[in-house]
């Protein structure tokens, strides 16, 4: 059997290089070199899959935490301690979002990124 590998986790949104200058400055990733205005990647510095942010006309952001319009995905990012995630995501231009009632003492915080895409900093476990 071949071996698979992620080419790429695609996000769609309205304007593809604006999503992408946002996780770039939240992740510290570049834009590849090759993107048009339908499909940015941003390189993964360690060699991973890129992000990738590709052009819907129609995107309508999810309602999370309710979900007439449903989350379809949301990223998970690392980080030491939730203040130096909270520090990151909203110097990056994030919006936070509730925390889940049932999860007021867990390791991660809910955030937005600028079309509305829920996302989380998760802080390591010691």
């Amino acid at each position: 059997m071949t071996e698979l590998s992620l080419a790429a986790f695609a996000i769609d949104c309205p304007d593809p290089r604006a999503l992408a200058d946002f996780y770039g400055r939240l992740l510290g990733w570049a834009v590849d070199e090759d993107s048009t205005d339908d499909w940015v990647e941003l390189v993964d510095p360690r060699g991973g899959a890129p992000l990738a942010f590709q052009r819907d006309p129609e995107y309508r952001p999810p309602t999370w935490p309710g979900n007439e319009v449903p989350q379809m995905m949301h990223l998970d990012i690392r980080v030491r301690t939730l203040d130096e995630g909270h520090e990151r995501a909203i110097s990056a231009g994030a919006t936070q979002l509730p925390q889940p009632p049932d999860r007021l003492d867990a390791n991660f915080r809910v955030y937005a990124d600028p079309v509305g895409h829920p996302f989380c900093m998760c802080a390591v476990q010691s």
